[in-house]
């Protein structure tokens, strides 16, 4: 059973920690679209001769923030939620963001961001994401501000706090001091937000200890490949790889996150299974993506950029849990917030067709329905 929510009027989503790169381009602008501290991206490629070489993309903006659920994830969960639901924080400069970036922002909605000038002689935060065949690296180039619960204060975010975050634990070790203002803020305050987290460089025994205190661990593939350190063939089919995850599931559900596990993995889909009993077996569940090989589309060019799909599906399951939604549904949003988002390079498209807004020219409640039909829960 989930946790009381606070009633519409205050009840808002926030991210903090860091957000994947995605971009929007409006009219030719490179800009980010999600929640967390805002970044600018640039990208980099290792060669087979092991020599790093820039990528011929546009350096892309993105969020790295507090409020709501990351820079994609913000996206994803406006699929679903108005504006006024919603919440980042920007700490920028006007050189390194200027006044049309931030109006592009804004066509997402004013209500979701608080923009903020840096005055400690640092520009818009910098980084640059490395490629290195399948792996990513990720570093800073210039110096971030890493925002906690305690950063929300000064803001339109605070008051009232928003009733769920969305935590990614980088650079780690990052969870213990989220929590422990989590805790002085409940204490103050009475705030007891739904908290959803991306462990990314976070260590297992830090995990055991917290897990009780999150509602959602939300760990991508690569995630549970670093925590457990399977063993894997060589040349592993799909049912290897589907194996190892649902252990690496199996093993995070039974320390006793209060909502449940999710991990994200890719083309394959998803594994997840709700927090039981303690004692009792989990229950293993998996919902494919909703681009898929039986999916008519996905040979025709549909599928174009997977980045950020995953920090996309964080935002849609942090909409539905948001809204008293189970996590079985919560899964069915965050997938169709993927959809769109690896559907384009950068963020996808909004639009209003008959007092409805469309993504992508599609309604994100259509896809919810397909979802549905095809899982048989209609």
């Amino acid at each position: 059973m989930q946790k009381a929510h606070q009633d519409d009027a205050t009840r808002r989503i926030v991210t903090i920690g860091r957000s994947l790169p995605h971009t929007y381009r409006p009219n030719g602008l490179t800009i980010p679209s999600a929640t967390e501290q805002f970044i600018v991206d640039t990208f980099t490629k290792i060669g087979e001769d092991g020599i790093e070489r820039a990528v011929d993309q546009p350096d892309q903006l993105k969020f790295r923030m507090l409020i709501h659920l990351g820079r994609t994830a913000i996206i994803g969960s406006r699929m679903f939620l108005p504006p006024s639901q919603l919440g980042m924080i920007i700490d920028y400069t006007p050189d390194t963001l200027p006044q049309n970036m931030r109006h592009a922002l804004c066509e997402y909605g004013k209500e979701m961001w608080t923009f903020r000038k840096r005055k400690d002689g640092h520009p818009t935060a910098r980084a640059v994401n490395r490629y290195n065949g399948q792996t990513r690296g990720f570093e800073y180039l210039t110096k971030p501000i890493l925002l906690t619960p305690f950063s929300l204060l000064d803001t339109p975010f605070g008051k009232p706090l928003p009733s769920t975050i969305h935590l990614i634990s980088y650079p780690a070790p990052r969870i213990e001091g989220v929590l422990d203002e989590v805790q002085a803020l409940k204490q103050e305050r009475g705030w007891n937000p739904i908290i959803i987290w991306e462990p990314e460089e976070e260590s297992s025994e830090v995990i055991r200890k917290v897990a009780k205190d999150i509602d959602i661990i939300g760990p991508n593939h690569h995630e549970v490949l670093r925590l457990f350190s399977p063993t894997i063939p060589s040349s592993p089919t799909e049912a290897d790889l589907k194996a190892v995850y649902n252990q690496a599931c199996k093993n995070l559900v039974l320390l006793q996150p209060k909502i449940g596990v999710v991990v994200r993995c890719g083309h394959l889909g998803c594994c997840y299974s709700p927090s039981s009993t303690l004692g009792l077996e989990p229950k293993l569940k998996w919902i494919p993506a909703y681009w898929n090989s039986h999916r008519k589309g996905w040979n025709g060019g549909r599928v174009v950029d997977p980045t950020g799909a995953g920090n996309a599906f964080m935002g849609g399951l942090a909409a539905a849990l948001d809204s008293g939604k189970s996590l079985d549904e919560g899964v069915i949003w965050g997938s169709v917030a993927a959809s769109f988002t690896i559907e384009q390079d950068g963020l996808s498209t909004l639009s209003q067709s008959n007092g409805k807004e469309l993504w992508n020219g599609e309604g994100p409640w259509e896809r919810v329905r397909i979802m549905k039909e095809d899982l048989g829960v209609i």
